[in-house]
């Protein structure tokens, strides 16, 4: 660094060596306190997520059947009823000729 004579005659750095010093400390002084803000930002954010967790899940007791505990009659099992037979297009969607399209069959028209 130089150094120039100040008024009194005492050496003073000069001019341009003095903000260097002044950048380099300023540029420390940045550094250190944006990586103090990140810390600080990461800890607290992670100290509310702690603080804030998700309850546990609350298990209720199994609970009997009531027919199992004689408060209601046990329920009579119905016997099946016989389906009705299923219509060959359901929905009025046709499958078989959506799928004729898809391999390029030529579309015949049903009789």
């Amino acid at each position: 660094m130089g150094f120039v004579n100040g008024p009194a005659g005492n050496l003073l750095p000069s001019p341009v060596a003095f903000r260097v010093v002044c950048v380099r400390i300023l540029r420390s002084l940045f550094g250190g306190v944006l990586v103090l803000v990140s810390t600080a930002i990461v800890a607290f954010v992670s100290a509310d997520r702690l603080a804030h967790l998700a309850p546990p899940a609350v298990v209720r007791a199994a609970q009997a059947e009531p027919s199992a505990t004689g408060s209601l009659p046990a329920p009579v099992k119905a016997v099946p009823t016989p389906k009705a037979a299923v219509p060959s297009i359901p929905n009025g969607f046709d499958t078989e000729r959506l799928n004729a399209l898809m391999r390029g069959d030529p579309i015949l028209p049903r009789r």
